[in-house]
């Protein structure tokens, strides 16, 4: 809104003023000091006056097109900042359902190990494991609550922060009953990069380039001449009752020609100052536009990486879960020691905490992809 107010108020200028004056006054005065006879006049009018500089030069054309600019940047920003945050509410969202499923891995390791220590309690009151045993088991179980109890405030505080960016208050209510969705459309092989043209981001830094040329093209005109036409036409009258009703009126109609001759060099700074800032403007369009190109490719070359590395941390995982029922069984049977099987347990627990993690970093790579491109691949 500030935008298109500006650009109203540099396209007005380029049309006549018009304003309506009412004066009235009154006067008095003495012929001598040593007269007492005194003079009073009253005086009142009404004024219609026009003023108008005639853009000769296209000096106010470009300012107006400079102001034009500006709110079509600002247009852009406004659909820059909806895309960006609908990719933090997809980022957040993510973050939610990791946090979530973090904690169930979390609560269901600990209840495990918990279900150890109770079977390992019994076995040790009959003498079948050394108190070593079981209190390092005891040991991994409390770690394991206590990983349950971070797990918890990490999910709380992605709930607020989703919250937050939903315009809700924090009170960490969210749901966040959903799984992690699988990636199952693959990114195009033809992808244009010309798709990299249609995000907002680019065309407000275009629009503000093209704002600041227009800008500088009306400041490299402020050493020409300005030429102004005023006009009036109104009525004078002795008495305000009767100011409407006279016929005396009086117009006027006159032209204005000036030309800078001296300024201490200040027209000069100002054309430097707006070439400035239109260099300025060029290259944090050059900027922006490499940097948008830098973030598709990143995401592009990150979304081969990451499918990989979920692949192989699937296998992993899936190894070390049934690694570590092997390694309770063998446990029980006396064939390897406690640190063993507990070993087993962290690298099951690890692996699939990572794989969690690797889902979701590459939910969050395809929603940068996204903005990265400005939309979808159409």
């Amino acid at each position: 809104r500030v935008a298109e107010a500006v650009s109203r108020i540099s396209g007005s200028m380029k049309y006549p003023g018009v304003s309506l004056g009412l004066n009235s006054g009154s006067q008095q005065s003495r012929l001598s000091f040593l007269n007492f006879q005194k003079i009073e006049i009253e005086s009142h009018s009404l004024t219609l006056g026009s003023q108008w500089e005639v853009d000769l030069w296209g000096r106010l054309r470009a300012t107006h097109a400079s102001g034009l600019a500006q709110l079509e940047a600002a247009v852009s920003d406004v659909e820059a900042m909806k895309l960006s945050l609908a990719g933090q509410v997809a980022h957040s969202w993510f973050n939610l359902l990791e946090a979530d499923r973090q904690l169930q891995l979390a609560t269901d390791s600990a209840q495990s190990f918990s279900s150890k220590v109770a079977s390992l309690e019994r076995r040790y009151e009959r003498g079948l494991v050394t108190s070593l045993d079981l209190r390092l088991t005891r040991a991994q179980s409390a770690s394991s609550q206590a990983l349950v109890t971070r797990r918890k405030t990490t999910l709380a505080a992605a709930k607020r922060s989703l919250e937050t960016l939903l315009g809700r208050y924090p009170s960490a209510s969210q749901s966040s009953e959903q799984a992690l969705p699988d990636i199952d459309s693959p990114i195009p092989a033809d992808l244009s990069s010309l798709l990299v043209a249609r995000r907002p981001d680019l065309n407000a830094a275009e629009r503000r380039l093209a704002a600041a040329l227009a800008q500088n093209e009306s400041m490299s005109r402020n050493w020409l001449p300005q030429i102004r036409l005023t006009g009036s036409l109104g009525t004078t009258s002795d008495e305000f009752a009767e100011l409407l009703q006279t016929d005396l009126s009086v117009w006027s109609i006159a032209g204005d020609l000036a030309a800078p001759l001296f300024n201490a060099g200040r027209l000069k700074a100002e054309r430097d100052q707006s070439q400035a800032i239109a260099e300025v403007q060029l290259a944090q369009y050059r900027k922006a536009v490499l940097g948008a190109f830098q973030e598709v490719e990143n995401a592009l070359s990150a979304e081969s990486d990451l499918g990989q590395l979920q692949g192989d941390m699937a296998i992993a995982a899936e190894e070390n879960q049934k690694a570590e029922g092997l390694a309770w069984e063998q446990y029980q049977r006396g064939l390897i020691d406690i640190t063993t099987l507990l070993d087993a347990q962290r690298r099951s627990d690890e692996t699939a905490s990572q794989l969690i993690s690797v889902q979701n970093q590459r939910l969050q790579n395809r929603v940068q992809l996204h903005l990265a491109l400005g939309g979808d691949f159409e």
